[in-house]
This record gives C-alpha cells, structure tokens and sequence, in this order.
C-alpha cells in the first residue's frame, strides 16, 4: 500500500500534523493501539520515538527491530514497512522529506552524498541531546495560530538538518530486539506505570502484561533506572499528587484518591517517607515559588 506525502498531509487530522508547508510534512503518531500494516512511501522518512517504543519491520529482515527514545530510523522512500507500538504509551514523530526538500537543503548546506550513501536500507542511528529537544519543542505547544505554526515549521527543518547530520556523522547502530534491547523494554515498562499512576500495580501484573518473569523484570528494571519497579511507581504518585497539589485547590484526600490511595494519610506517609515533605509543605513550596 502507497502512502503518499499528499495522501498523508489530506488525510491526517490537524491535531496529528505539526508541520505541512511546500515539500516539508511531520505528522504525530502512536497510542496505545498504534499500528501501521505493511506500506511505503514516495519520500524519505525519519520516525524519531518520543515516548515509549515501536516495533519496526521491514522487508529486508526477517525479525522487527525495537526503536524507543535513544534511537531513529531512516527509511528510504518506495521500501515496504509496518509500525506497531510496544504496549502501552507509545508516541513518535515521523518526519517526511521530498527528493525536491533535500535538493533544496543541499543548494543551502551543501552535499548531502555521504548521508545518500547510507540510505539504501533502513538505517538507526542514537538521538542526540539536542534532538531530543527539538523533539520536545515541536510539540510543545497545542495552539494552531500563524505564529505557532510557522515556529513549529522551522524546529521540525532544524530537527531534520540534525537527523541529516547524525546520519553523515553518526555509527549507525545495530537493529534491537526486546531480547537484546533492554532499555526499550524498561521504557515501556515507566510509560506502562506513568500511563497507570492511579491503580495498584503488582509485580506479578506488570510481569504478565510484558511476558517476562518477575526475576527478569525486577533485575531489568533495577540495572537500568537504579530503583525498583515499586520504588519509582512511588516517585509517580508523589510527582502526580505534588503537580495537583501545586496547580489545584483540591482537598487532600482528593489528591490522594486521584493517586490511586485511600486517604490524605496515607499519600502525607508516602511522601514523608519519600520525599521528605508532607502534602502541606509541598503545597505551600509550590505557592511560595509563584511569589
């Protein structure tokens, strides 16, 4: 199935499209039910993953490889692929760059014939810090106005430039699977807890819903974030109650129910034995800081 740049740009919704300008397209995508059947387009396209992890095929290799936020693929136009997202949590932007954007970048910026030059299957290369923030930058904001849509055109330009540039000077990294990749697998696993804050989450469920044994999980879990699983569900109640707490009015007991906890004493437990602060302190820190 084509999947033209035209095709994309008329059928998108505005909420999905952060750039559509002349030959220039970049379109939102994910959810929780993302998926994208085998397909290709008529232009280059680079999927930068924000939250979460996508699975990644293509017909030139018989496995998937994972992409989550320490990584981009660059896929060559006409080549056939599918998307679908790792559990829980997913979102990404997919940048689409015409042959005449890239004509166009090179009458700017110069030759751009060491970055054709690795183009020729799908290529992954690590997102760079500030990619990351450009990333983050383009959809900052959910205002559609003139201004914001034109600022939002000129990040996504910058971010493509530094995805060219990564690919020019980068290594390219090796395709990951969820056996080999683990970091994907524990940034679906914080998606999976931030996106589930409010309920009791037991060791046994999350273990389950990623097909893997609490011992892997646990050890997974630990050797790359330095806290167990239950430790940082903690540090996202707390971050949830101290966000309502300092934006809010509501009571505490409200905050704590809204955290998925069964009283104000017992979040004011939670995070003098965390954080060192009780609910009252926290909101007090938070008006003193608009003072």
């Amino acid at each position: 199935m084509l999947r033209s740049i035209q095709t994309l740009r008329d059928t998108s919704a505005d909420a999905r499209i952060i750039a559509a300008d002349g030959d220039q397209l970049a379109l939102v995508g994910g959810g929780d039910d993302y998926y994208m059947p085998w397909h290709w387009h008529d232009c280059l396209m680079i999927l930068l993953p924000r939250v979460g992890a996508v699975d990644f095929r293509d017909e030139t290799r018989k496995t998937g490889t994972w992409l989550s936020e320490d990584r981009f693929v660059v896929v060559p136009k006409t080549l056939s692929h599918q998307t679908a997202a790792r559990r829980t949590g997913h979102d990404h932007l997919a940048i689409y760059a015409t042959d005449d954007q890239l004509a166009g970048i090179e009458a700017r910026l110069g030759s751009l014939s060491r970055v054709r030059a690795k183009l020729g299957a799908p290529t992954f290369f690590a997102i760079s810090s500030e990619m990351r923030s450009l990333l983050a930058l383009c959809q900052a904001s959910e205002q559609s106005d003139l201004a914001t849509l034109s600022a939002r055109g000129h990040l996504v330009a910058a971010l493509l430039i530094n995805c060219l540039s990564q690919v020019e000077r980068g290594e390219q990294l090796s395709a990951s699977t969820p056996g080999t990749h683990g970091g994907a697998l524990v940034s679906n696993v914080k998606s999976y807890i931030s996106n589930s804050v409010s309920t009791d989450l037991s060791l046994d469920l999350i273990a389950d819903v990623f097909g893997l044994s609490r011992r892997h999980i646990t050890r997974l879990f630990r050797e790359k974030t330095g806290m167990t699983i239950g430790e940082y569900h903690e540090r996202e109640r707390i971050g949830r109650a101290r966000e309502l707490l300092s934006t809010t009015d509501l009571p505490v007991g409200e905050v704590a129910w809204r955290v998925g906890l069964e009283s104000g004493s017992a979040l004011a437990r939670m995070m003098r034995r965390v954080a060192g602060i009780t609910p009252t302190d926290a909101r007090r820190m938070a008006r003193s800081d608009k003072h």
